[in-house]
């Protein structure tokens, strides 16, 4: 480290230069960084779950491309609100990426002259009497492939269904399509009060939500930080150091992440507010040393060595240590989990380079003699009281410490059997946003938007077209209608029974006809024949495989994994023959919630043991390793009893908080034990070693401390509830690790007195201690 400071203090320009450059040249790649949200993204190509989901998207086409507008109206079926239904739908179906419009101006009956099918449109151009709609209204509210699909029961609601065309499915696209749908809206909102929902707008939506919300954090975060500075050190360069430090890593780091094909998502998204924290927290560590140094009357150029001799290190472990909190991410099997734990490891790794290159080149730079000025303010001299007091404490009732912290924890361990694995679509949405209330419209009118898909493999050409699988698809229908989250089942035989019931009026059921196969087979012949655009919405081309779609609510993934094991259940025995598989959208968010759960508890275990071998390298003992531990450990077993208080569930937007405790807490810990190791080097004796490590130390861990909850408090502003709770969750993680590392920490040493002559220096091995 000495060699490296010596090439920077005689080449300050040079490194300033190099960094700016870096910086400049990051503008363009972070400002092309894109934005998304999507739940096949969460999966790896070989999970059995996507290839489900695929098979869907192969035979029957995707379920996740349509967008629905709704409203309702006690007077839709009149001439004037059908009227202006038709002009919407007109112009809703000439829009760009639209490959089709369905309304119940374009829905039709099935009717028979006793030998064909014909399929004719409810509604027509030519004039109608009050009667005759009437008549309408009833009879498309009473259809059962219309019912809660495009208008509900009593003929009061209704909806526009539009179908996105694959090919041009995208991000930017999907905008594009939902400013000219509201553009086509906005001349009738005087009259009707319209929701918009489907999986595709509420993806964008969240995504422009999101994008808005990081631009916010970033902003947010750096006024606070910078008060908070300003309000710490009184000096314009002790803001803007820092400043300049954790803005340049924002940038290079976005930048990383576009050039390598990345882009901004759920989790990803906490990614400024965690880099913008930990940036601050090594800059305040490293200026506090060397303005310490300064004071000791050091020169600039031997304070700035001190600097990088006992900082740079410790620094360079708690980065690392922090990286590998986030790496260990690496080993989860969802997707955007390994992002973010592979770009936030990036992210603190710059951050410290950054730090190790610019603060030394600037200060070299420098006229001033310090960069911070605390002592003018009135927190530093309370802060030094109040650390003078804590050391006697701690070393004269360590033992009643310990043994209050064990009850506490206790108590709080208590409460995380309270937690449970659930996470819904829109966990993420406020119950008062837009988004929401127009879902429930949905839900409350129609139904629900959630699919939840299920394909019948018969293994064999026309095997769907037997009685035997009609009466199995009745039955499974029968069983999904049970559950009062599945609003409405449709199927090949909801469409052969309403064919059948259009052919056959009078014949009853169709178990009741001399050959039933043969009239399921002729009447699928007659839909193919004469247009029926719905059949091959529910079976393969070869009549192989059939597909019923159940309209789920958000009911969580707990539940929704519940319906699934049990419908699973119930079809081995229904399909002792056949092959069912359940997917769909619904059940992609489902799964996803207890993988997460997995790859989290492994990737906390691997944190855990490569930051205890790091910790054991640093003392050469593991004992001194474990008592480092524990403090680190504390933090976790805070916030997960806080999540079972408070009710929090373990979603995707939860589960990183584990490892985001777990980076945070390592690394003040490491600056303690590193300060700790210097002193009790220099002194040789325990006690005074600790005392002196909490009174220099503690000053810099309670002021970053404070930087950090100013930084994360800014997620509890944010209209995403578990992005407001991870702010709740992490200022709570940074109070306990602070408690932790001046309280916990200190008393372990004064309780158990470890032999720490493996650290002892040369010199002082008869130097008694206390």
């Amino acid at each position: 480290m000495k060699q490296f400071g010596e090439f920077i203090l005689r080449n300050p320009r040079i490194v300033l230069y190099g960094i700016a450059i870096l910086a400049l040249a990051s503008i363009y790649p972070a400002s092309n960084i894109r934005t998304d949200f999507n739940l096949e993204g969460f999966y790896p190509d070989d999970d059995v779950v996507i290839e489900d989901y695929r098979l869907l998207e192969e035979e029957f086409g995707r379920d996740d491309n349509t967008i629905i507008i709704g409203f309702q109206s006690d007077s839709l079926f009149s001439h004037a609100v059908l009227s202006d239904l038709k002009m919407i739908g007109e112009r809703l179906d000439s829009l760009m990426y639209v490959s089709e419009t369905l309304s119940i101006w374009n829905a039709t009956d099935i009717s028979s002259d006793g030998i064909s099918l014909d399929f004719e449109p409810y509604l027509s151009d030519s004039a109608v009497s009050e009667g005759d709609l009437q008549q309408i209204k009833e009879s498309i509210s009473s259809d059962p492939l219309l019912k809660g699909f495009i208008v509900n029961e009593s003929g009061t609601a209704t909806s526009i269904i539009l179908r996105i065309d694959q090919e041009q499915n995208t991000y930017s696209n999907r905008n594009i399509l939902i400013n000219s749908i509201q553009e086509v809206l906005n001349p009738y909102r005087d009259r009707y009060e319209f929701h918009i929902s489907g999986i595709p707008y509420f993806r964008n939506q969240y995504v422009n939500m999101l994008n808005g919300e990081i631009v916010m954090y970033i902003a947010i975060s750096s006024i606070l930080i910078i008060l908070l500075l300003w309000y710490l050190y009184r000096t314009f360069w002790g803001v803007l150091f820092p400043m300049i430090i954790v803005w340049s890593t924002l940038l290079i780091t976005v930048a990383l992440i576009q050039l390598t094909g990345g882009f901004l998502e759920i989790m990803s998204s906490t990614i400024a507010p965690i880099l913008l924290c930990v940036g601050v927290a090594d800059a305040v560590h490293m200026i506090s040393k060397y303005d310490d140094a300064r004071e000791s009357g050091n020169t600039k150029r031997e304070s700035i060595l001190e600097m990088l001799k006992t900082l740079g290190s410790a620094t360079f472990l708690t980065s690392v240590t922090t990286a590998i909190g986030f790496a260990s991410l690496l080993s989860s099997t969802v997707q955007p989990m390994q992002r973010f734990g592979a770009y936030t490891a990036a992210g603190v790794l710059i951050a410290y380079l950054v730090t190790i290159f610019f603060l030394p080149a600037v200060l070299t730079m420098g006229r001033k003699s310090r960069v911070f000025d605390e002592k003018s303010g009135s927190l530093y001299p309370l802060l030094i009281l109040w650390l003078n007091k804590l050391t006697a404490f701690n070393r004269l009732h360590y033992g009643k410490l310990l043994a209050g912290v064990l009850l506490l924890l206790l108590i709080f361990a208590s409460a995380i059997r309270n937690i449970e694995v659930n996470g819904k679509v829109f966990d993420d949405v406020g119950e008062d946003t837009e988004l929401m209330q127009d879902s429930r419209f949905f839900s409350e009118n129609l139904s629900p938007q959630f699919p939840m898909e299920l394909i019948i493999n018969t293994g064999e050409a026309s095997g769907a077209l037997t009685y035997e699988m009609y009466r199995k698809a009745d039955s499974l229908t029968e069983k999904l209608l049970s559950y009062p989250e599945i609003h409405k089942v449709t199927g090949l035989n909801t469409l052969i029974g309403e064919v059948h019931t259009t052919l056959n009026p009078q014949k009853g059921e169709l178990g009741t006809m001399p050959s039933p196969d043969d009239a399921i087979a002729q009447y699928a012949l007659l839909l193919e024949i004469n247009g029926g655009d719905n059949l091959f919405n529910f079976v393969d081309f070869d009549y192989r495989k059939l597909r019923l779609t159940a309209l789920t609510e958000d009911a969580g993934s707990k539940r929704i994994n519940e319906i699934r094991n049990e419908i699973s259940a119930f079809a081995s025995d229904l399909f002792d023959e056949e092959e069912l598989i359940i997917t769909g959208t619904t059940i992609l968010s489902a799964d996803l919630t207890d993988k997460i759960v997995y790859s989290l508890s492994w990737s906390i275990l691997i944190a855990i043991l490569v930051i205890t071998l790091i910790m054991a390298g640093l003392f050469k003992s593991f004992k001194l390793a474990l008592i480092a531990l524990i403090p680190n450990l504390i933090p976790l077993i805070m916030v997960a009893g806080v999540m079972g208080f408070l009710g929090v569930d373990i979603k995707p937007s939860t589960a990183v908080i584990f490892t985001i405790a777990l980076g945070i807490a390592v690394d003040d810990s490491i600056h303690y034990l590193a300060r700790f190791r210097i002193e009790f080097s220099r002194i040789g004796s325990v006690f005074p070693a600790l005392s002196a490590t909490t009174i220099r130390t503690g000053r810099a861990i309670v002021v970053t401390s404070m930087i950090l909850i100013a930084g994360f408090g800014t997620l509890i502003t944010s209209e995403f509830t578990s992005t407001a709770m991870m702010g709740v969750l992490v200022t709570t993680t940074i109070f306990s690790a602070l408690l932790a590392d001046l309280f916990v920490l200190p008393a372990l040493f004064y309780w158990l007195k470890p032999d720490l002559k493996r650290i002892q220096p040369k010199g002082s091995a008869q130097r008694k201690r206390v």
